[in-house]
């Protein structure tokens, strides 16, 4: 081990045990600051400690209904908002339940009253440990796993019938994510609906697409999204969220129409003007 590497771990020890209950994250930014480079110097891997899987929103929704357990202030976001909202029960979702919170006192009410329903259901849970989610560094004959979120955050593994397996995050807007090429902020959105949409024009998979196609059938619901619109604080995040590569978004929103006509996502212009200012898009 370098003394670049021993140096920083000395001084970044403590954060990194503690990542998920650091409340005053800016005295700990210069500290945190030096990871991404740390990270991509000594080629660290990322790791992720739980078992991904597909499933139908339905099923979830049998065992654990959202729209009892989510918080005000508190959401989820993705397709499993997307289904959420418009009941789209068939729709196949990550069993892991990513949740939002707007700050860290609703993360830890969020957080109770999950707990309290799962007890009040009598589903067998555990929190999992920081680093679930995370860097491999090798140090010779030990290695090192460092978290790469950082802030007040819960992970917790759910236990259903039909031995199956749920997880939920609860995150914290603010709370710092590592990456080797930097830092990023979680970001909280009053309408994580839409943004779930837009976020499928910016990636433009071929999931992606096929979700937007699928979703075309919820057509009341999915207007209801849109017409919502962003509010004040959501624009201002969006425009930290994509910056520049907006014209991407509006690229792959093009070529959406183009191949489906009368798309009830024609009504994103209206979204885009606000977002972006005018545009001609054709």
């Amino acid at each position: 081990m370098t003394n670049d590497l021993e140096s920083i771990l000395g001084e970044a020890g403590y954060i990194i045990n503690n990542a998920n209950e650091l409340s005053n994250l800016e005295y700990y930014l210069p500290t945190l600051s030096k990871f991404p480079d740390m990270l991509s110097k000594f080629n660290a891997n990322f790791y992720e400690g739980i078992r991904r899987e597909r499933m139908p929103f339905g099923e979830i929704k049998r065992y654990i209904d959202l729209d009892d357990i989510i918080s005000q202030e508190c959401s989820t976001f993705g397709n499993i908002e997307i289904a959420r909202i418009s009941n789209y029960l068939e729709k196949l979702v990550s069993n892991v339940i990513d949740i939002a919170c707007k700050d860290k006192e609703r993360t830890i009410e969020q957080k109770d009253k999950i707990i309290k329903y799962l007890e009040m259901k009598g589903y067998e849970y555990r929190f999992l440990p920081n680093n679930i989610y995370g860097y491999k560094l090798n140090l010779g004959r030990e290695e090192l796993r460092i978290p790469n979120l950082y802030g007040i955050y819960y992970y917790i593994k759910i236990k259903i019938p039909n031995d199956r397996t749920l997880y939920i995050m609860i995150d914290t807007a603010r709370n710092i994510l590592i990456r080797k090429s930097g830092l990023e902020r979680t970001l909280y959105f009053e309408n994580f609906g839409l943004l779930s949409i837009i976020y499928k024009f910016f990636r433009y998979k071929e999931k992606d697409i096929k979700d937007l196609e699928e979703y075309e059938e919820y057509i009341d619901k999915i207007k209801e999204i849109i017409n919502k619109g962003f509010s004040e604080r959501d624009i201002n995040n969006l425009r930290t969220l994509f910056g520049k590569e907006y014209k991407k978004i509006i690229r792959n929103w093009y070529k959406y129409l183009e191949k489906h006509p009368g798309s009830i996502y024609e009504s994103l212009n209206n979204v885009f003007d606000k977002l972006f200012g005018r545009i001609n898009y054709y």
